[in-house]
């Protein structure tokens, strides 16, 4: 590259309009035009930037039109500037030195400049898409499943109430019950089943906790598996537990997952509460578009339940 000290320079501008003007011209040295003019300059304005860029989840909406215009400004007109500078400061040392090598030099580091550009231009503009306002995705889904159950707490009785299906997360929203509202002795069960890898989570926490639980109505499919966590199981009078084979609702392969397997482990579950053999081998005889509703007797007989009200 064009080593000449700055005082060796064609003209020493005297304002930023006659600067602007001896750059464009190549009249500012090799060096100088490429070190200062292209590669300090582009660096400033990239550091400025990333300095400024908004904070991740920031509302770009109100400053988009201001970056669009700083971004034509600055990673548009003044590259050009910078980059015919260059070229025709190059031009202007190969005819005053006879050297062509720190013209290549310069034209290399001109193709990164470009290159850095293009990444930092590419975000600029997508601070100018606008991101409305509201809630995530994330908190989206865990809102609409929330709302497919509830769960009640009754201070005074010593309960909690699981009504609904049973959903992702919800064994974290128990814990959290629980935590808040020590007092709780029983969980009362009043569900159509739901995801059986939640069921088998709550069932833990409420053996964790040493919890009795409850059926006053339908418990079925996971719901069952939830209930066999409890120290004592009770079931109300018109409490009833119904069993089937299990499936994945999905209409596409479900990898790593194969329900056999999956019944088997929670068999077991049944098996270390005590339940009875015979009981183990029936328990996912119907279908799963079917349902086998023991009777209290046959419950209470196999282990499943510890109490039967009447």
């Amino acid at each position: 590259m064009d080593m000449q000290p700055i005082s060796e320079r064609t003209s020493a501008p005297s304002s930023i309009g006659a600067y602007i003007r001896s750059h464009w011209r190549g009249e500012q040295g090799l060096w100088w035009s490429f070190a200062v003019n292209l590669a300090l300059l582009r660096g400033i304005i990239f550091l400025a930037q990333w300095l400024l860029r908004p904070a991740k989840g920031d509302d770009y909406f109100d400053n988009r039109i201001a970056v669009f215009l700083l971004m034509i400004l600055f990673h548009g007109v003044v590259l050009v500037w910078q980059v015919v500078g260059v070229f025709r400061a190059g031009e202007a040392h190969i005819r005053s030195n006879g050297s062509i090598a720190a013209h290549w030099g310069a034209q290399l580091g001109v193709i990164i400049a470009f290159w850095l550009t293009i990444s930092y231009a590419f975000e600029a503009w997508q601070m100018t898409i606008y991101i409305p306002k509201g809630e995530s995705f994330a908190a989206r889904m865990e809102r609409e499943r929330t709302s497919r159950y509830q769960m009640v707490v009754d201070d005074e009785a010593g309960v909690l109430s699981l009504v609904g299906s049973i959903e992702l997360n919800a064994t974290r929203r128990m814990r959290e019950l629980l935590a808040s509202h020590p007092g709780i002795e029983t969980v009362v069960l009043a569900s159509e089943g739901g995801n059986i890898f939640e069921a088998r989570g709550l069932a833990r926490l409420i053996r964790e906790r040493g919890l009795d639980t409850r059926v006053d109505g339908d418990c079925t499919s996971a719901c069952t598996i939830i209930f066999i966590g409890g120290e004592q199981r009770i079931l109300g009078p018109a409490g009833r537990l119904g069993f089937h084979q299990y499936r994945f609702d999905a209409h596409y392969v479900v990898l790593g997952n194969d329900p056999a397997k999956e019944q088997e482990k929670d068999r077991s579950l049944y098996a270390e509460a005590g339940v009875t053999s015979d009981f183990l081998a029936r328990m996912f005889s119907k279908g799963a578009t079917d349902m086998w509703f023991p009777t209290a007797d046959e419950l209470l007989d196999a282990g499943v339940a510890t109490q039967v009200s009447r």
